[in-house]
Formats: C-alpha cells, sequence, structure tokens
C-alpha cells in the first residue's frame, strides 16, 4: 500500500514511478534538520577519503590528517579549512573530494564559517572579523547605529 497522498502523486508526475507500491530515489542532498544528516554524511565522508590516506583525528572531531602528507583540515558543516605545505597537496585533497562532491576554492583563505580572514604571513598572525555582523543585526532589529564608533 502506497503512502504518498494522490495530491502528491499528481504535483510530481510520479504514478509512472510506482513499482510494486513503492517509489524508489536516490536523494542527493543533505535533508537539514534530520538529526542523522551530520553522523551519515561524516561517515560517507571518512568511506571516500580513507582510501586517499585521510582519517579523522582520534580525539579532535572534526580535524583530519593525512597519513603520510603534510596536509590536515577542520571541517565544519561544509566548509573546509586546509592547511598544508606545496599546494600539489591541496590539490591532492580537492582531487579526492571531487570525485563525489562539487568543490569551490578560496586560495587566499578569506572566509571560513562566516569569518572573514587576514592573514600577515610575514608577521605571522591572522585578523579574524566579521564586518557584516553587527550592521546587519542591527538593521534587522531596528536599533539605531551608535552615535559615536565602537
Amino acid at each position: 500500500m502506497l503512502l504518498i497522498p494522490e495530491k502528491i502523486l499528481n504535483l510530481y508526475n510520479l504514478h509512472d514511478k510506482i513499482h510494486n507500491d513503492h517509489i524508489y530515489m536516490q536523494i542527493k542532498r543533505g535533508m537539514y534538520g534530520l538529526s542523522q544528516a551530520g553522523i551519515l554524511a561524516n561517515k560517507l565522508l571518512r568511506q571516500r577519503l580513507e582510501p586517499h590516506g585521510f582519517y579523522e583525528a582520534e580525539h579532535t572531531p572534526g580535524l583530519w590528517r593525512h597519513q603520510t602528507k603534510p596536509i590536515k583540515f577542520t571541517l565544519v558543516v561544509d566548509d573546509f579549512g586546509v592547511e598544508y605545505i606545496e599546494k600539489e597537496n591541496a590539490e591532492f585533497l580537492i582531487n579526492a573530494l571531487t570525485k563525489h562532491y562539487e568543490v569551490s576554492t578560496d586560495w587566499q583563505g578569506k572566509l571560513y564559517c562566516g569569518i572573514t580572514l587576514e592573514w600577515n604571513y610575514h608577521a605571522q598572525y591572522v585578523d579574524a572579523s566579521m564586518p557584516t555582523y553587527v550592521p546587519k543585526h542591527l538593521r534587522k532589529f531596528g536599533h539605531p547605529p551608535p552615535k559615536k564608533e565602537q
């Protein structure tokens, strides 16, 4: 017995996809809000990256390393922050990922998890900021901007 309402079957033209009272489908995107989505995506990532020598650090969830190459990365939802020596090592990771995922790159590392990063390699520091966060939320909540810069 098929449990999909007739209205949905008609809306998405599913009648010809019914086989033995079932409709089989492949989900290509994550289902946000599903409590298991994160762990399922992580297990799949592990399965896909292990053959390339990557593993998740035992005591630091979200930190990944390579068995032999000088590369490691953090992963937060779908945002990678990669530390590498030699661009070819970063490209090795990118090639492993593009076999299964759509990947975009930011070689300057200007944005990570919504945080703007300004790297000063010479002086060995990074400035992290969220320049649009406060003005955006001041507007959102109708709060007047401060008279003095803060």
